[in-house]
């Protein structure tokens, strides 16, 4: 019951940040005359920010304790959440007793601390990287892939940026969610409370392939509806990778891909099309 009413979190926060985004935008329209008419709004605002930002703390507190999330970046997003509902109470208190100077200077103070606050939580959601300028996407030739992938690690070059890409967020350092990480090959054999995510090896066998294959509206299928979904290529690498029985350690020319694989890779396309060989 309490996990249930955790999940609540992440709906329920965005109602304070709404409402406190947009009181700061009514006292500055209030500044001028024709603004007046919006103080009627500007209370009711206030008394409803309160209740809405308490239960979104509680709700906070219950869905971290049902998840694996970074210990740093909960501790911080935690404790400044709590600070946010004190201020909140805060603006009620000295708005009802008239004291609009003091009000507007703690309204001010509070918006910074809400951009503190939603920060920590996207970090915890989506990665401490989140909110840093985005990397462009360069095109296979530039991006650490040579015309020759023979030598390469096949899990390094075409499984691991798939991971970074749609599965750390969930299942990384920040964020352990079912006690799994596939930030790192090491990680990723150590598997999670549901055992290894890829023996058995096969992708209609492991719990990977099965999790991926998945129709989107099901509750177990990963992605997660609202995250980024994997396309054509990313699961014909991976469904490619776990029929080859899952290696972490054989290079492409060990592993022997199929042209549609060596293609999507931005590699020769001149190997012969062959069924995976599985590697214990």
């Amino acid at each position: 019951m309490s996990e249930f009413i955790g999940r609540l979190h992440p709906l329920l926060v965005h109602l304070p940040i709404g409402f406190l985004v947009l009181l700061g935008m009514f006292e500055v329209l209030a500044r001028w005359p024709w603004g007046q008419n919006l103080m009627p709004a500007i209370r009711v605002i206030i008394i409803l920010t309160l209740p809405v930002a308490l239960t979104g703390i509680v709700c906070g507190w219950l869905l971290a304790d049902s998840g694996d999330y970074d210990g740093q970046l909960l501790f911080w997003h935690r404790w400044l959440g709590v600070a946010l509902g004190v201020a909140c109470s805060g603006l009620l208190v000295l708005h009802w007793r008239g004291q609009l100077r003091s009000y507007r200077w703690a309204l001010g103070g509070t918006l910074g601390l809400l951009v503190v606050v939603s920060h920590f939580g996207g970090s915890l959601t989506h990665g401490k990287d989140f909110l840093s300028w985005p990397k462009p996407k360069l095109p296979a030739s530039q991006s650490g892939l040579t015309g020759d992938l023979r030598g390469q690690v096949f899990y390094t070059v075409a499984i691991e940026p798939i991971f970074k890409q749609s599965c750390v967020n969930c299942h990384g350092s920040n964020k352990a969610k079912a006690g799994l990480r596939l930030d790192t090959a090491a990680n990723l054999l150590a598997g999670g409370e549901s055992g290894s995510p890829i023996e058995p090896a096969g992708a209609t066998q492991s719990l990977l392939g099965k999790r991926l294959a998945l129709p989107l509206e099901e509750e177990e299928h990963m992605p997660p509806d609202g995250k980024r979904q994997l396309t054509s290529s990313e699961l014909t690498l991976l469904n490619w990778w776990l029929d080859a029985g899952a290696p972490t350690d054989k290079t492409v020319q060990e592993l022997n891909p199929p042209t549609q694989v060596l293609k999507i890779l931005g590699g020769p396309s001149n190997a012969p099309a062959v069924e995976p060989t599985k590697h214990q």
